[in-house]
């Protein structure tokens, strides 16, 4: 059976790449240092080899008045833009990416 085909510029380059996208079963908490910055019973798990599996929470899930929008962003050929967020007050030091700037959403 064809897998279809991924309309991402990425895949069009590298049909053969795999990222899996799986639900989490359990619950994950996002905490720096005693605050807790996000939790979910709905995470997500992406997989892409060669890295280390990374959490997918949905923005629902985050609460945003622990974090503070950074002017960082990136571009991966495969999952779009990302925005970065830095934890209150950490500043820089606690930047982390926290979504997609083209999708609100990650459930």
């Amino acid at each position: 059976m064809d897998k279809p085909a991924n309309p991402a510029p990425g895949f069009q380059r590298n049909p053969d790449k795999v990222i899996t996208v799986e639900l989490y079963r359990g619950n994950v908490t996002v905490r720096a240092g005693d605050t807790v910055i996000a939790r979910s019973a709905r995470a997500k798990v992406l997989s892409e080899p060669p890295y280390p599996a990374a959490f997918y929470i949905s923005f629902d899930d985050i609460d945003f008045s622990k974090l503070a929008a950074t002017e960082h962003s990136t571009h991966c050929p495969y999952k779009g833009d990302a925005s970065y967020w830095s934890v209150q007050p950490a500043g820089e030091a606690g930047m982390t990416r926290c979504g997609l700037t083209n999708n609100r959403s990650t459930k």
